[in-house]
Order: structure tokens, then C-alpha cells, then sequence
């Protein structure tokens, strides 16, 4: 076993798939004379707000309405189409469920909130194969922020650091942060280029490129 503990982040990495409700969320902002591409970026805002614990979803649909004159019961609406469309897709969780089989030690490390990871974990049934969950909202920093990384692995010796890999598909974001520490990093690399999330310029070389879930399994044996 090269590697005894696996860290994985969370949007597009664990959950590397969403339906596209673009246009569910525009026939509830329709009576607005509002498109979600209007309100999208203050939504964002809002989100990076919410993970680092500054903010809860309750207080975010109250501002925004206040904002953005839009009912408090129609952003939750918005809300709740926007948790749902995440997918984890099948290929990502019979990894998870081989990996935890073998004995690794898995984690997550999410910039997300706390209800919206907990919700696809339990929905999905696989909350069970992970021994650490670190979310920003809790530890009230985001990637790449040392003291996220240090939460993560309090449960691991130092010395024991190299056999850390941590998956994610954010270079800057996630894995340079963590590199220094000497854990393995490995970028899982997608063509991804949405309004959430845009192409990554290439400054740094991970240890590992992947691009599909299961080529981990040959990486970490």
C-alpha cells in the first residue's frame, strides 16, 4: 500500500457532475423579470460567505431579497434546485466503496457548507466510508489555507504526511497549498467551463494526473 490516507475535495472532484437547472431557476424568476445569469454572481458571493461561516443560508435568502426584491421562499426554492442537481456519478462511488475496502483511510476537505455536504453524503448512502470531514464553514478558513490542511490530518502523525494523496481538481486552490506539507497530490483534471467554475491555467505540477475516478485505484496501490 504506497498511500494510507486518501483526502478528496468536493465539487467537481467527489461530485464531478450537476444537471443543469438554468432553466428551472429562470421560470421561478421569471415573475421578476429576472434571469439566474443577472443574479448569479451575487448568489456566489454570497456562497463564499456562507463556507467560511460568516453567513447562513437563512440570512443569505433574507439578504438577497432585500437586494434583489425577490421572496425569501422562492431563493430557498433556487437553493434547493441548486443542491439537488448535484450528482455523484457511479464510477466516483465504486471507487469510494473499493478504497474503504482495502482499508484507506478516506477524507473530505470541502470549501462547501456543512448542510449541503452532509445532504448528498447521506443521500447517497456513503458518509459511512469516510473517517474525516473537514468543512470550511467550521474551521472558518478556505483552501489553501494551512490551518484547513493541519485540521484535516490532526489525526495523523507528521511523519506519516507522505502517505497523505489529496485529490482535487483545483491546482491553485487545493493542491499547491497542501504540497508544501509533503503530501501527494493528485489533479483530477476535467474540462470544466460553466458559470461556477472556469479553465485552470497550468502553474504548477502535480504529483499525479488522473481523469477519470478510477484510475486512482493504480495510483495509490
Amino acid at each position: 500500500m504506497k498511500y494510507k490516507y486518501i483526502f478528496f475535495d468536493w465539487g467537481y472532484t467527489l461530485i464531478n457532475k450537476f444537471r443543469n437547472v438554468d432553466d428551472e431557476i429562470n421560470i421561478i424568476l421569471e415573475k421578476y423579470n429576472l434571469k439566474w445569469d443577472d443574479i448569479f454572481r451575487k448568489w456566489k458571493n454570497y456562497q463564499i460567505l456562507n463556507s467560511l461561516g460568516k453567513i447562513t443560508e437563512k440570512e443569505i435568502y433574507k439578504d438577497l431579497a432585500l437586494i434583489l426584491n425577490i421572496s425569501e421562499e422562492d431563493l430557498e426554492k433556487i437553493d434547493m434546485l441548486l443542491l439537488e442537481s448535484h450528482i455523484l456519478d457511479e464510477e466516483t462511488k465504486n471507487t469510494i466503496i473499493k478504497l474503504y475496502e482495502k482499508g484507506y483511510y478516506l477524507g473530505i476537505i470541502s470549501n462547501n457548507s456543512i448542510r449541503n455536504v452532509e445532504y448528498i453524503l447521506e443521500r447517497e448512502g456513503i458518509k459511512k466510508y469516510f473517517k474525516k470531514i473537514v468543512i470550511l464553514e467550521v474551521v472558518k478558513e478556505r483552501k489553501p489555507n494551512l490551518k484547513v490542511y493541519m485540521k484535516a490530518f490532526e489525526d495523523i502523525s507528521k511523519e506519516e504526511y507522505g502517505k497523505i494523496a489529496f485529490v482535487s481538481d483545483e491546482l491553485l486552490e487545493d493542491l499547491l497549498g497542501v504540497k508544501v506539507l509533503g503530501v501527494k497530490t493528485i489533479w483530477y483534471e476535467q474540462e470544466i467551463d460553466n458559470k461556477w467554475k472556469k479553465k485552470e491555467e497550468i502553474l504548477m505540477q502535480p504529483d499525479y494526473k488522473i481523469r477519470s475516478m478510477k484510475e486512482l485505484l493504480e495510483i495509490v496501490e
